[in-house]
This record gives structure tokens, sequence and C-alpha cells, in this order.
């Protein structure tokens, strides 16, 4: 499974924690500054490699394996060694677990890689793959072959994308509507991961097989993820601080 080739990577990452909290609304430059202290001052004891290589290590990844990963689908199943063709909600659930990944990577590139891209807008990028994805399963029928429900898909392409017009058009509710659609990242994430049959009938799934369940499970991981690495950004953390934090998520 690709989470475990990730773990070093998400261990690494790990020491990019901090318990402090940064203003996620301050100007570019200032949270730029903010991020860098925190890597300094995790620098002297923390080993080898400082908290903002660590996280942009795991950012690189996390956007180049969830665009992959996300757009090729064969070549996603033979690394994650499923031979043959997966039924579309398995499908389904290989893509979703995957622009978690991508959704987390485009947020860190954003704030990690480039000067000239403002957090709301990175926040917005980071919300924009799960309101198209949503969109996408309305506009197919999703709910009458595979799956999720039209209330669940509705729910998922209300909070992301008023998230993503709030962070686009910078508003002043941006800052609410960023942690709304991390909280709503959080709620099925957790019952995917901890309970991924109950999951799979809350959100409706049709079409199961005896990988579905493990499909949904590794969706859990990934959303769970997001979720946690949204929300702290949400409510004030930089972006290494969030990388770190993300990663004790994923570890666990």
């Amino acid at each position: 499974m690709m989470i475990t080739l990730l773990m070093p990577f998400f261990a690494l990452a790990t020491a990019a924690t901090s318990v402090d909290a940064a203003a996620p609304f301050l100007p570019k430059h200032k949270t730029k500054s903010l991020a860098k202290t925190r890597a300094l001052e995790l620098r002297g004891g923390a080993g080898p490699i400082d908290a903002e290589t660590a996280a942009k290590v795991v950012g690189g990844l996390a956007i180049g394996t969830g665009s992959v990963f996300t757009v090729a689908s064969k070549f996603c199943n033979k690394s994650y060694g499923v031979d043959g063709e997966l039924s579309p909600t398995d499908a389904i659930m290989t893509i979703n677990h995957n622009l978690s990944i991508f959704s987390a990577g485009l947020v860190m590139y954003s704030l990690l890689f480039r000067n000239d891209i403002s957090w709301n807008l990175a926040m917005a990028l980071g919300n924009l793959p799960w309101s198209f994805r949503a969109l996408g399963d309305l506009l197919n029928e999703s709910s009458k072959t595979t799956g999720p429900s039209n209330i669940g898909s509705s729910l998922i392409f209300l909070f992301a994308s008023a998230a993503a017009y709030g962070g686009l058009t910078a508003a002043d509710w941006a800052g609410s509507a960023f942690k709304a659609a991390s909280l709503f990242a959080l709620t099925p994430g957790l019952p995917c991961l901890f309970a991924p049959a109950e999951a799979s009938k809350l959100w409706e799934m049709k079409g199961a097989t005896e990988m579905t369940n493990g499909m949904i499970t590794g969706v859990g991981v990934t959303l769970t993820g997001f979720g946690a690495f949204m929300a702290a950004l949400a409510w004030g953390d930089d972006v290494i601080t969030a990388v770190g934090k993300k990663a004790i998520v994923d570890i666990l």
C-alpha cells in the first residue's frame, strides 16, 4: 500500500510538529517568516534534517503521488499491488483516497514552494478538488450506480465549494468556511477509517466487493489526515506545524 511506502516520509515530517500557533490571516511574508522560525527552532535538536526541508519533502511527495495516482488508474493499481481491473465502486474509492493526498499536496506546494500564493488562495485550492469531485458525482448520477448518495455528494459540494469560494474571493467569512470544511472532512474520514462497513451504508455505496471495505479504510486514512491538516491551518498553525500534525495522524 502507498501509505506503507510513504511511512518513512510521514515519520520524517513529524519532526516539523510544534505546539505554537501562528495567525493564518497575517500577510504572506509574515507567515513565511514564522514558518522559517519554526524550522530554525527545531533544527538545533531535531536531527540532521530541519523542519522546513522535511515539510517540503512531504509536500512534494503528496502533490506528486496524489496527482499521478488520481489520473493514472492502471499505474496506481499496480503500485498498490492490485491485479486486474477494479470494480467501479472500488475504483472510486481509489480516486477518493488519492484525491485527499493531492488536495493536501496543493496546499503544501502553495505555502512551502511559492511566494506568490496567498494563504486564502492556498486554502481555496485545497478545497477545489473535492468540490469538483462532488459536482461530478451529482452530474453523473453516481448515486444510481456506485454511490455516494445525492445527499452525501451535495454536502461535500456545499462545504468544499463554500471554502473554495471564500478563499478565492478573500471573503470576511472565509476563515469560518475553512474551519467548517475541515471538520466536515474529518466527519466522514473517521468512520471510514474505523468502521468502513458502517460508513459504506451511511454513504449508500453500491456494488461492494470483498475489497471495498479495505478501500474505504484507505479513504479514511487520507481523508482524516487531510481534514486534520486543513483544520490545523484553519485554527492558526503555520504550514510546517500543520504538516507535522498531519504526519502524526497519518501514522496512527
